[in-house]
């Protein structure tokens, strides 16, 4: 049976309705806020949303843009700090919870714990040549063939960011704390955050190199050079800071501090070793930060050689010297 005049125009007028209804919808919804900017942090994945006018991710890059090659091309201050003792302690991680974390070497201050603060480490000792640097550096202990190995010292570079204007860089924050790599990686992590070499080469390697007997082993770590401005720690302990690309920091971290680079060496050369580390397997390396120097000293450096491009001290062996060719 054929439809009445009114019910096909009923017919008519309810399907123009609905797809004006879908055209609504659609631009509304090409209207609305994106949503909010993804919370993952510097040394893994990112968020695809960009800074508007930066082809780069909102939060940093996915790790550091490092300095290679010789030294002395760009102002710097170098911390010689010797290895001072090894616990399973962690005053970022786990703070106040001794035993909690897996083992580390701690360098720079001697009374660094589970429990310290600031403030202990300002009015305690250091194995630094710079007697104002009594921050702790640590990574987890290296073991060869399930023997510890105790590491030699390590060498702390502060200089500002590739690409970054050195009279930019501000002092960091007393009790800033940083951490560089990833210690729940089970394969090569993104970025340079964390890596291998024989002596002072600087491009790094997933894998521990077989290293001559006048370049061992060392360990790069290379922290975060943008900070928030405000949070000397976040939940995660990296959310707070993030590394600047082509010399930039994101807008969430606007703040350029110096980009810290610690060298750690380890009398291992040759051939022949398994290495593992406290944390895992190789790839998981990954090193702390705690800044606990005299806050006088630290800016004292960063004007004298930061601010100024001043190469103010180099580290190198002079057996090493000839591998300084990056």
């Amino acid at each position: 049976m054929s439809s009445s005049p009114s019910r096909r125009l009923v017919v008519v007028v309810v399907g123009v309705a609905l797809v004006l209804l879908a055209a609504v919808l659609i631009a509304n919804a090409a209207d609305e806020d994106p949503g909010p900017e993804s919370s993952t942090q510097a040394g893994s994945s990112v968020s695809d949303k960009t800074e508007p006018g930066l082809d780069r991710p909102a939060r940093g890059g996915v790790g550091p843009e490092r300095h290679v090659g010789p030294q002395g091309r760009v102002g710097q201050f170098v911390a010689h700090c010797g290895y001072s003792h090894s616990a399973p302690d962690d005053p970022i991680v786990h703070f106040g919870h001794s035993g909690r974390s897996h083992r580390h070497d701690f360098y720079g201050s001697t009374v660094i714990d589970a429990s310290s603060t600031p403030e202990i480490l300002m009015a305690g000792g250091t194995t630094c040549d710079k007697t104002a640097d009594t921050a702790g550096y640590w990574h987890p202990t290296l073991f060869d063939r399930g023997e510890i190995v105790v590491p030699r010292s390590i060498a702390a570079y502060y200089r500002a960011a590739p690409g970054v204007d050195p009279t930019d860089v501000v002092t960091m924050p007393t009790g800033l704390a940083l951490i560089a790599g990833d210690q729940t990686a089970t394969e090569p992590q993104a970025g340079e955050a964390a890596g291998w070499v024989c002596g002072t080469h600087t491009r790094v390697s997933d894998d521990p190199p077989d290293c001559p007997v006048g370049a061992p082993l060392h360990l790069i770590l290379t922290f975060q050079d943008c900070w928030d401005g405000r949070n000397v720690d976040s939940e995660d302990h990296k959310s707070h800071v993030a590394y600047s690309v082509d010399g930039r920091c994101p807008s969430s971290h606007p703040v350029n501090i110096p980009q810290l680079t610690v060298s750690v060496a380890f009398p291992i050369s040759g051939p022949d070793h398994d290495l593992t580390l406290a944390s895992g397997n190789i790839y998981s390396a990954h090193g702390d930060f705690f800044n606990g120097w005299d806050p006088d000293g630290l800016e004292r450096e960063i004007n004298r050689c930061i601010h100024r491009d001043v190469v103010c001290d180099l580290a190198s062996n002079r057996e090493e010297e000839p591998l300084f060719s990056g």
